[in-house]
């Protein structure tokens, strides 16, 4: 049923629970691809029309972190076929997974869910909120 799924993951509880229904779901689904995907996010501060951009050292130490988290994530489906784990680079999480699961032909994407944010989001981080609102694939939200 499904060929290519697509976890998205950034190392929370939520994320995490996310990742194992995917991993259970690759028990049912043998034949399907799973890649877990992580989206760095440069560190930036905005100031009415300036952009201002983090201390190099910061943006190093951000990206060796991103890298921690597909390692992590890697070793998490090691014992899976058919598996990867991939950094994506820069960009609103939600729109760069979309774009990804799209370009890669992906026809399920799985968030975690949180309670979080602005009041628009109370149910729904706003990065599942998004994926939801705009994926034209089935997105399972995982509590």
């Amino acid at each position: 049923m499904f060929n290519k799924i697509i976890v998205a993951y950034d190392g929370s509880e939520t994320a995490k629970i996310a990742l194992n229904k995917a991993i259970e779901m690759k028990s049912v689904f043998a034949d399907s691809e799973l890649e877990v995907v992580h989206v760095f996010q440069v560190s930036n501060l905005v100031l009415n029309d300036a952009v201002i951009t983090g201390p190099a050292v910061v943006q190093t130490e951000l990206y060796q972190a991103a890298n921690e988290l597909v390692d992590e994530a890697k070793l998490l489906i090691s014992n899976l076929d058919k598996t990867s784990a991939t950094l994506l680079d820069g960009g609103a999480p939600a729109r760069v997974i979309l774009d990804y699961a799209e370009a890669n032909h992906a026809d399920l994407i799985i968030v975690g869910s949180r309670g979080f944010g602005t009041f628009k989001e109370i149910l729904l981080g706003s990065v599942s909120s998004e994926i939801l609102h705009h994926a034209k694939i089935p997105v399972l939200v995982v509590k």
